[in-house]
C-alpha cells in the first residue's frame, strides 16, 4: 500500500530536500491522467512505453466512461467523469504536461507531485523502483518481498524536477455544469499545461503562493 502523502511529506523533508528548501504541498494521484497530445486524446493516458516501470499493483480506480475513453466529449466535460483524476494538454510528446502524464501513468498510485519553495517534482517511494529478489512462496512472497526495504535504495526517487518557476499554478473552474469542478492548473513555460481535481483549489492555491 502506497504511503499517504503526509508520510511522503515527511521523507521529503529529512531525506530530499536541500539546505533551507522546505516541502510546501504534497499531491497524491486519486485516479486516472487523460491527455490531448495534439490532434490525439486518450484516456487513460497512452504513452510511448519507453518511461519506467514499476511493478506494483494497479490502484483500484473504475475505468473512464467510454465516451471520455473514445474522446466523444466537447472542450473540458472529461471533468465530470470521476474516475478521471488529471489531464495533460501538449503538441507534442516531449513537453512537460506529456511527459508528466505518462510519468504518472506509469507510477500509477505511487507516483507523487512534490512542490517545494524551489523545486517542483514528480517522486516515487524508493523501496517500489528496487527490482524484486526472487520470491519463494507465490503471491505471499512477492507482497514480503515488496515491503523489505534495501540500504541501496534511497527512500525517494525523483523521475522529474525543474526550478518551481517553471510552472505557474491557478485554480480553475472547468466543466459545463452549473456547480463547476475545482481543479489545478499548472501552465509550464514550453507551452503545455497539467489540470488535476482539487475540490479546495483555490485555498490549495492560496496556501501554496504563501508558502513559495
Amino acid at each position: 500500500m502506497p504511503k499517504n502523502r503526509l508520510k511522503v511529506g515527511e521523507i521529503a523533508q529529512r531525506h530530499w530536500v536541500g539546505s533551507g528548501e522546505q516541502v510546501v504541498w504534497v499531491v497524491d494521484p486519486e485516479g486516472h491522467v487523460g491527455s490531448t497530445l495534439g490532434a490525439s486524446r486518450t484516456a487513460p493516458h497512452r504513452g510511448s512505453g519507453a518511461g519506467p516501470v514499476l511493478e506494483v499493483p494497479a490502484p483500484e480506480w473504475p475505468l473512464p466512461t467510454r465516451a471520455v475513453a473514445e474522446g466523444r466529449f466537447h472542450n473540458d466535460e472529461w471533468v465530470h467523469d470521476p474516475a478521471v483524476w488529471a489531464w495533460a494538454h501538449a503538441q507534442r510528446p516531449d513537453q512537460v504536461a506529456a511527459r508528466w502524464a505518462g510519468l504518472f501513468t506509469a507510477g500509477r498510485d505511487e507516483c507523487r507531485l512534490l512542490l517545494t519553495n524551489r523545486r517542483l517534482a514528480l517522486v516515487v517511494d524508493g523501496e517500489v523502483t528496487a527490482p524484486a529478489a526472487p520470491a519463494s512462496g507465490g503471491l505471499l512472497g512477492r507482497v514480503r518481498t515488496l515491503g523489505q526495504s534495501s540500504p541501496d535504495v534511497p527512500p525517494l526517487v525523483t523521475w522529474w524536477e525543474a526550478p518551481v518557476t517553471t510552472a505557474r499554478l491557478h485554480a480553475v473552474p472547468l466543466g459545463r455544469q452549473a456547480r463547476p469542478e475545482w481543479f489545478v492548473r499548472l501552465a509550464f513555460s514550453d507551452g503545455s499545461t497539467f489540470e488535476f481535481r482539487d475540490a479546495q483549489a483555490e485555498q490549495s492555491i492560496r496556501t501554496a503562493h504563501a508558502n513559495l
